[in-house]
């Protein structure tokens, strides 16, 4: 997030080819790098963290689907299920992930997405999409209040930065396997 180079860091610790009975090794990573879920902690002191979330949260059987961006989605959305408790959007934006422009020039999305989304889709859970962040570098507040608004007042996860440049249709079901880290 940010341009930001090589934050992804893999230091061998053992290696067989030196004597080693196994090969393993150490990763360091920051918790916003690739495709990765928002809790609402990363807005709220108080907020909810992967503790507060049982095993079987992670399993969604109602999966909705689009092709649209953003300021689009008002209209695209109606003929989705209203039981659906993930929606992936596929703007298209992703595309331009190897680009500046995939960090720098972002479309805004509204904090007041979060409160449409979740009048329309009473069980919605969970929100993924494939831009790098809900907060765009183009209008930071906005991005802040969407955080906020999706996360605390409307209780609905974000996931960012997926790679969705395959996916053309509505799967029947998505299983998120976050890394078990204690409060993160």
């Amino acid at each position: 997030y940010g341009g930001k180079k090589k934050l992804f860091k893999i230091e061998k610790k053992r290696k067989i080819k030196l004597g080693d009975h196994v090969n393993t090794s150490f990763l360091s990573f920051p918790n916003h790098i690739g495709t990765h879920i928002d809790f609402p902690y990363h807005f709220v002191e108080s907020g909810k963290t992967l503790n507060d979330y049982p095993a079987g949260f992670w399993t969604f059987n109602k999966v909705g689907f689009i092709n649209s961006t953003f300021d689009n989605l008002k209209k695209n959305i109606i003929p989705i299920d209203k039981e659906i408790e993930f929606l992936i959007v596929k703007t298209g934006f992703g595309s331009k992930r190897s680009t500046t422009d995939y960090w720098k020039k972002q479309p805004i999305i509204k904090a007041a997405t979060a409160t449409l989304l979740k009048k329309k889709f009473k069980n919605l859970k969970v929100l993924g999409f494939d831009m790098i962040s809900l907060t765009s570098q183009l209008n930071k507040a906005e991005g802040r209040n969407a955080h906020l608004n999706f996360l605390k007042e409307n209780d609905i996860l974000i996931i960012e930065d997926m790679k969705l440049d395959n996916l053309g249709k509505c799967p029947s079901r998505v299983i998120i396997s976050p890394l078990q880290i204690d409060h993160i």
